[in-house]
């Protein structure tokens, strides 16, 4: 039987199938391609391929790279031996039957993912699967502002919405290369319906009949308005406007109950109360209006900041969710994929369902959003003829619904009150000084948060880092995985950085960064691990074989506990996202590196002490400040030599 150190000197040595080597000249400096290359136009969606099942052994290489950076060597022996044994046994089964399902499936993975990912999941949709994203603060105080702000939110996202329509949304591009431009047309009218075991997603695109209106909740009240006139054109800010005024006419007294509440709650348990009350017609009704509006509005009451934090972590405290059942989380359906936010400040952002979209979507619609305030580009005046009128959507509930809505009143003020939001920016550099140094801005800052980390809990943390497969038909995320084995290496050394060179440091660093910038690559081109690993989970489940003996690892059981997770999505305006960490010990860090700053949401949960938002945000700003120092100094050291 071969040695572990001969298994791991084969799986290095083995060749990978030709239909995966996309790595030209250009990708192996670090440019993801899709080969071979296709033309489009903004008008004609391009030929995207299909995701393409990934090499077995190229994944066990990674596995055995990730398992190695966090796992001691007697521990990486024991995985060596397991990973020979599957390789030998179990993998050529498993795979064979995977690329039997591409062959038959435009993408083998998205089915599977929307399952798992999402409408399997029976935890609530606040803070952990929803994102929120916040705006610039728009300057408005009082009520007469927010109305006109929440008006031109409503008329410029309709705004969108037509350009979806028409199909003349700019490409999405990676480079090069065209990215699947599906996701947008799922972002409109979408409701995340809860049921029993798994929940059903409702497009707006498949309704027979394109809604015309919005559900717009105050004080815990649902009501229903148009925002689309009778010919398909956006309203006028002046209707917009009387009707928004109506609707705080009718709703100045809080609502006691408000059925929206349910939809932080767990999924079954919604989904019980959403079945009982659906037997009333009356309610019926009232939800079908709700679940196929085009998008939500919330016009928000007073929030004021936490001690100690500012008005920009309260405004993602309220994207992410609301803050509480005394203040804003009674505005929120958050089943919804779109929910606007207006406060009462000036500070203004959203709250998506996650299971039609990712980031990037709904990033472009709200820098189309700020656009069109930049450009003052609204329509004032129209005719209010044919428009269907404001009406409060008032439900009949039973005693047993109201308890059932005190309990997730109480959930979702325990979650508020736990979960620790900070937004922080980094005002040293941006992206612009990696890359004036030709390195990668996402892997360094990447390596900064495993330094961070490193710091902070004295071991390496496993992240996740989502990457987008939209190269491909349909096609979703993968996970770009830390650290790897050099990042591992760099972090031990800066343990004792003060009596290392600098440029001994430097190398190190430029290792991390290769290695991280080629697998984001890999990662991108549907050659990532992540994805790989589930399906052949999968495939043996649905098989009735035995969990793969990979699967049955400590190390996979580390690697599967992400204690940071993280995702980029930038924008050209100030637009920063959150959301909440996988688990108890963990950080949720979502960052938008523009050119001259770093901007970050980091999150954390206050049960857990050895956590701590405000902590991270700190040893994150000494690491860029340490990585910056090594870049330079060891870049002078090495034009010595």
């Amino acid at each position: 039987m071969p040695s572990p150190l001969q298994v791991w000197r084969q799986l290095n040595g083995r060749l990978l199938r030709p239909e995966l080597m996309y790595y030209s000249a250009a990708a192996a400096k670090g440019v993801p391609q899709v080969q071979p290359r296709r033309e489009f136009s903004s008008k004609s969606l391009p030929n995207l391929p299909n995701l393409p099942v990934p090499d077995g052994i190229h994944t066990l290489k990674y596995f055995l790279d990730f398992a190695e950076a966090i796992e001691s060597p007697k521990e990486f022996r024991e995985t060596l031996k397991v990973v020979q044994s599957f390789a030998d046994k179990e993998m050529m089964q498993l795979d064979a039957a995977l690329s039997a399902r591409a062959e038959e499936m435009t993408n083998w993975l998205t089915p599977w993912w929307l399952n798992i990912a999402y409408l399997e999941a029976r935890d609530p949709l606040p803070v952990v699967t929803s994102p929120g994203v916040n705006f610039p603060k728009m300057e408005y105080q009082g009520q007469s502002g927010q109305l006109e702000h929440a008006a031109k939110i409503a008329q410029a996202a309709v705004f969108f919405y037509k350009k979806i329509q028409r199909g003349d949304l700019k490409q999405d591009m990676a480079g090069s290369a065209p990215l699947d431009m599906a996701q947008y047309r799922l972002l409109y009218g979408t409701n995340r319906v809860p049921k029993r075991n798994k929940d059903e997603i409702k497009y707006g695109s498949d309704a027979p009949k394109a809604a015309r209106h919005a559900a717009v909740f105050r004080n815990g009240h649902a009501f229903t308005m148009d925002v689309v006139d009778p010919n398909g054109e956006p309203l006028s800010l002046e209707l917009l406007r009387d009707q928004l005024d109506e609707i705080v006419s009718a709703s100045e007294n809080r609502n006691l109950f408000p059925l929206g509440i349910m939809t932080a709650e767990k999924r079954d348990k919604w989904a019980d109360v959403r079945e009982s009350v659906a037997r009333l017609p009356s309610n019926r009704k009232n939800l079908d209006i709700i679940e196929s509006a085009l998008f939500t509005l919330a016009i928000d009451g007073p929030a004021p900041p936490l001690k100690g934090y500012s008005e920009k972590d309260e405004q993602a405290r309220q994207s992410l969710h609301g803050s509480g059942s005394d203040k804003n989380s009674v505005n929120r359906w958050f089943d919804k994929t779109l929910q606007f936010t207006i406060g009462d400040n000036g500070y203004c952002g959203m709250c998506y369902e996650h299971t039609p979209a990712e980031g990037p979507p709904v990033a472009m619609l709200m820098d189309f959003i700020m656009d069109q305030f930049d450009g003052k580009t609204f329509i004032s005046e129209g005719s209010a003829s044919g428009l269907t009128p404001v009406r409060r959507l008032d439900f009949e509930l039973t005693d047993d619904h109201k308890k059932a809505l005190e309990k997730a009143k109480a959930r979702i003020d325990t979650v508020a009150e736990d979960l620790e939001v900070l937004t922080y920016t980094f005002t040293r550099f941006g992206k612009n000084f990696p890359k004036s140094v030709k390195v990668s801005p996402d892997s360094f800052i990447q390596l900064a948060f495993a330094l961070a980390f490193h710091r902070i809990h004295g071991t390496l943390a496993p992240t996740y880092e989502t990457a987008s497969l939209r190269k491909f038909k349909e096609g979703r995320t993968e996970n770009i995985r830390s650290p790897n084995l050099q990042m591992a290496k760099f972090c031990h050394m800066m343990k004792t950085g003060q009596s290392r060179p600098f440029v001994e440091l430097h190398d190190q660093l430029q290792s991390a960064i290769k290695a991280h910038k080629l697998y984001t690559t890999d990662a991108m081109n549907g050659a990532g691990m992540d994805r790989h690993l589930l399906a052949w989970k999968l495939l043996a489940k649905e098989r009735g074989l035995p969990l793969p003996s990979l699967l049955d690892t400590s190390a996979y059981e580390r690697l599967a506990h992400y204690q940071v997770s993280t995702s980029q999505v930038p924008t050209r305006h100030y637009i920063p996202m959150c959301f909440g960490p996988s688990a108890d010990d963990c950080y949720g860090i979502c960052y938008n590196p523009q050119e001259k700053e770093l901007h970050f949401t980091i999150t954390t949960f206050r049960h857990f002490p050895s956590t701590s938002s405000k902590r991270f945000a700190k040893e994150l700003e000494r690491a860029l400040n340490d990585l910056r120092a090594i870049c330079v100094k060891g870049a002078k050291e090495n034009s010595k030599l």
